[in-house]
């Protein structure tokens, strides 16, 4: 597998030796040693593990320079310079290669070039070379994904600058020189202008920070992930709505209009500045905050109202959370008071931090900092979002439809306030808060309306996409393309819109679920992280805007190609036209004379009766199997004879009629032929292991491999209420046996088709895992002649 490295920054010879002095690893007097003993002292000052000098000279005879000679051995011949082959063979060792298992000391070569680690193309290394190649090494990514120097860093390289009280740089990334021994843990309270508890007073916000203890001398920037599950979340198995319900005439719907809480007036700042009086019990929350806790970058967790040890109510979505959330960067930014303890007897201010913050974390996570980014907030100089919500519609709704995240059929925003509103563990507040929850709890349920899907002022509320003229900081989105919780419609559709912002902004695009990337092998994300911070909250000059490039995309054929384009949308391929044939076939020309087709659709009755998950169920359904042909038309094309790319968001136009007047439609794209595709999750490959800091902490490596062959791979599909034909924010009656015209777009994709593939086309209506499963039958019937399949290819 190829080890992409996007992060390293071409150095001058110049600028390397300053770098190499500066974290003692090229001794003051090199020019005056020999290239023997310069050589020695460099692999000794490579391995960290050993503490003494004796102990570094003695592992130099455990290292091989070729297949009949160690380095102990060739350095008492004292040579002037040394092979390149010889010095490849020592630097795969060192990071961590086995000889006769990863690599043949016959040709080192052949395993850098397969994993794709950069060498010299000078045959013969002299003084100067050796230590270009050193410096490089250094910033060359070791078998477990890392960089050599954070491998060293694991080992306790930099504990000896654990006491010099100030950063340090290597290539234009912070170094680990921060003791995490002595890291200090404290608990805070912010006062915020929210009271949705309503008992007359400012909710507070519990706050957690971990930061270097010389964060007491001088100032640090801040790393602050809003994570409503900080504190824990409330498990209930059987609160889940039932989806096993028919659906309603949706013209019902009411539209129902957001109502704002109860606001409260927080007290100024004033001078007071007291040391916190509680300290931090939980561990933090997210490895690439602790890998880069260690480099300097202080960690700070709040979960915001209604989570444990904070006021208030949880109110998914709401403009509340945004607010609760962002009042604890106004506090780091020095523009909000916090206290001490509950009391809110003594003060106490975020004096450690240099008043730059950045965010990061997953899920409801990099929700909550799309949130906070479109309002403005002084301080907040980036944001890196991962897997999130742009507009929680999106996330519970389309199209008109009640729509489930993947795994999570019947939930929407009244359970997951449930699963977040932790303050009701302790009994205390559960008897304060209560009677409110509960009222919370019905009011959420009413107002985001399960029984039509329909759009409202209650879901434009929750819409962050309204607001993003206001985002001032720097942008990261990560997203996977097979997510199917947070769906990729949520980063493309805020993408298009940041992307003509006069920010600096990036996409990663990988291949995964609801999933983090900071651990794959092919990429080295929390060294390019690591430079984007050092680049927005402390000011380095690093080139981190133009480092890589604006969308980086994971191949979803080969996991260590990672596609650079400028960006993301239909512009970047060409529109292609495809109509469904009675013959089941899916063509460019469209054929002739084509009829109506039909099926019948019977909810969720035969899914009950086949006892599958809801997985195995869309692995069967799209790969074919007899038992699910009768609920659905599949079209499909001849073979590709070349590769093709689908890119944006393919769009569907039909002639549709209904056997009831009402209905739900569904349409999925499918990559069909038996080959080996990758793993839909990450393997872990536990004998590859990051050091996230000196006995810190450490993050298992995983990536997407080629696996058991398969039939079917799901591309991308979308829904819609046959009853929003002509409007997708408001419902019409239609009439049982009347044709309607349909036109939506399916959700967003970078997918590659290899030569010998096929596309399918599926037209259905129940989707097991997402939709609403009804009891009654229902017959669709297709015109044809009025179906089209739009997509852009590269």
């Amino acid at each position: 597998m190829k080890y992409n490295q996007y992060g390293y920054l071409q150095t001058d010879f110049d600028q390397m030796i300053k770098e190499l002095e500066s974290i003692n690893f090229l001794p003051d007097n090199w020019k005056e040693n020999s290239f023997s003993d310069l050589l020695a002292t460099l692999v000794e000052n490579s391995v960290a593990e050993a503490k003494t000098y004796g102990a570094k000279e003695a592992k130099l005879a455990e290292f091989a320079v070729s297949e009949n000679e160690n380095l102990k051995d060739f350095l008492a011949k004292e040579p002037a310079t040394i092979s390149r082959n010889s010095f490849y063979n020592i630097a795969l060792q060192l990071l961590g290669y086995h000889v006769g298992y990863d690599y043949d000391l016959k040709d080192p070569l052949a395993r850098m070039k397969a994993n794709a680690l950069p060498y010299t193309e000078k045959e013969e290394i002299d003084r100067d070379e050796l230590i270009k190649v050193f410096y490089r090494l250094l910033n060359t990514r070791a078998r477990n994904g890392q960089t050599f120097i954070d491998n060293m860093a694991g080992k306790g390289y930099f504990t000896q600058f654990y006491g010099n009280n100030k950063f340090m740089y290597f290539n234009g990334k912070s170094l680990p020189v921060f003791d995490m021994s002595k890291v200090i843990r404290e608990v805070v309270y912010v006062e915020s202008d929210l009271d949705t508890d309503e008992d007359g007073k400012p909710d507070l916000l519990q706050v957690t920070v971990f930061r270097p203890y010389q964060s007491n001398n001088f100032k640090f920037p801040a790393l602050y992930t809003a994570d409503p599950y900080f504190g824990g979340i409330i498990a209930n198995e059987k609160r889940n709505h039932n989806v096993d319900v028919n659906l309603e005439d949706a013209t019902k719907s009411t539209y129902p209009k957001y109502e704002a809480m109860p606001t409260a007036q927080a007290k100024k700042p004033a001078s007071e500045d007291q040391a916190a009086t509680e300290e931090a019990v939980h561990k933090a929350a997210y490895s690439l905050n602790e890998y880069l806790l260690a480099r300097g970058f202080a960690n700070v967790y709040a979960g915001a109202i209604g989570t444990r040890g904070s006021d208030g109510l949880r109110i998914t979505g709401a403009p509340e959370e945004t607010e609760s959330a962002k009042e604890i960067i106004e506090w780091l930014h020095g523009d909000r008071i916090a206290y001490t303890d509950r009391t809110r007897k003594h003060e106490t201010k975020a004096s450690w931090c240099n008043g730059n913050i950045g965010m990061t974390g997953r899920s409801y996570l990099g929700t909550l900092q799309i949130a906070i980014a479109t309002t403005g907030v002084a301080g907040l100089k980036t944001v890196v979002s991962e897997a999130a919500i742009s507009s929680w519609y999106d996330y519970y709704r389309e199209h008109g439809l009640v729509i489930a995240p993947e795994a999570c059929q019947g939930e929407d925003l009244d359970m997951l306030a449930e699963t977040c509103q932790s303050n009701l563990w302790d009994a205390g507040d559960y008897l304060k808060i209560k009677p409110k929850f509960d009222a919370m709890q019905k009011r959420l349920l009413e107002k985001s309306d399960r029984e039509t899907g329909q759009y409202s002022d209650f879901w434009e509320a929750r819409n962050y996409r309204h607001h993003t003229d206001n985002i001032k900081c720097s942008w990261i989105s990560v997203h996977g393309l097979n997510d199917w919780n947070v769906k990729p419609k949520n980063v493309y559709k805020i993408w298009q819109k940041v992307s003509k912002l006069p920010i600096a902004h990036k996409l990663f695009l990988h291949q995964g679920p609801h999933y983090n990337m900071n651990n794959l092998l092919s990429i080295d994300f929390s060294d390019l992280m690591n430079l984007w911070f050092c680049h927005e909250l402390l000011g380095i000059k690093n080139n981190a805007y133009k480092q890589w490039e604006d969308v980086m995309i994971q191949d979803n054929l080969q996991p260590d190609i990672w596609h650079e384009e400028p960006t993301w949308n239909n512009e970047l391929g060409k529109k292609e036209i495809y109509f469904p044939d009675k013959k089941g076939k899916l063509l460019k020309d469209g054929g002739e004379d084509n009829d109506k087709l039909s099926f019948t659709d019977q909810g969720g009755k035969v899914f009950k009766e086949a006892k599958i998950s809801e997985g195995k169920w869309q692995y069967d359904f799209i790969s074919g199997k007899e038992k699910w042909l009768d609920q659905q038309l599949r079209f499909v094309t001849d073979e590709f004879i070349h590769p093709v790319t689908l890119v944006g968001r393919p769009k569907i136009k039909m002639s549709l009629a209904t056997s009831l007047p009402k209905g739900q439609i569904s349409v999925a794209l499918v990559d069909l032929g038996s080959r080996k595709r990758l793993t839909p999750i990450p393997k872990s490959f536990n004998d590859q292991i990051q050091e996230l800091g000196y006995r810190f902490g450490t993050e298992v490596m995983k990536e997407f491999v080629p696996d058991k062959e398969t039939k079917a791979k799901l591309i991308t599909k979308g829904h819609m209420n046959v009853q929003n034909y002509a409007d997708m924010k408001h419902a019409e009656k239609i009439e049982a046996g009347k044709f309607y015209d349909l036109e939506f777009e399916l959700q967003p994709t970078f997918y590659r088709l290899p030569a010998g593939a096929r596309l399918g086309l599926i037209i259905y209506s129940t989707d097991q895992g997402m939709t609403k499963r009804p009891l009654e039958d229902e017959t669709y019937t297709i015109d044809l002649d009025k179906t089209q399949l739009i997509f852009h290819e590269m």
